[in-house]
């Protein structure tokens, strides 16, 4: 086997279990119930609440730099922005946020 045919290869399968995981967090966040609660995909929902934690984090960091003085209001504000259309991105409108 040639190297580009297995770079090809290799290419392949890291998209293909990156779709994987996609669609298994698109699964976890539009199952609803407890009794679903079995037949969500642990990884997939832990990766939802990565990212709700992250959002999380990067709010309070960005208020304790504002009470610090260390930014100002109009770049607190131009930050709370590009995380709130970053949110939109993640998290479409049309999709339940994850539970914590």
């Amino acid at each position: 086997m040639s190297p580009e045919v297995a770079a090809l290869c290799v290419a392949a399968l890291a998209i293909c279990g990156y779709l994987a995981l996609v669609v298994m967090h698109l699964i976890a966040l539009r199952a609803r119930g407890a009794a679903d609660d079995r037949y969500r995909p642990r990884l997939a929902l832990w990766l939802a609440r990565t990212a709700q934690r992250r959002r999380d984090r990067f709010e309070r960091d960005a208020v304790r730099l504002l009470l610090a003085g260390r930014i100002d209001r109009a770049r607190y504000h131009t930050a709370m922005a590009a995380m709130a259309a970053q949110d939109r991105a993640e998290q479409p409108p049309g999709l339940p946020r994850p539970q914590r």
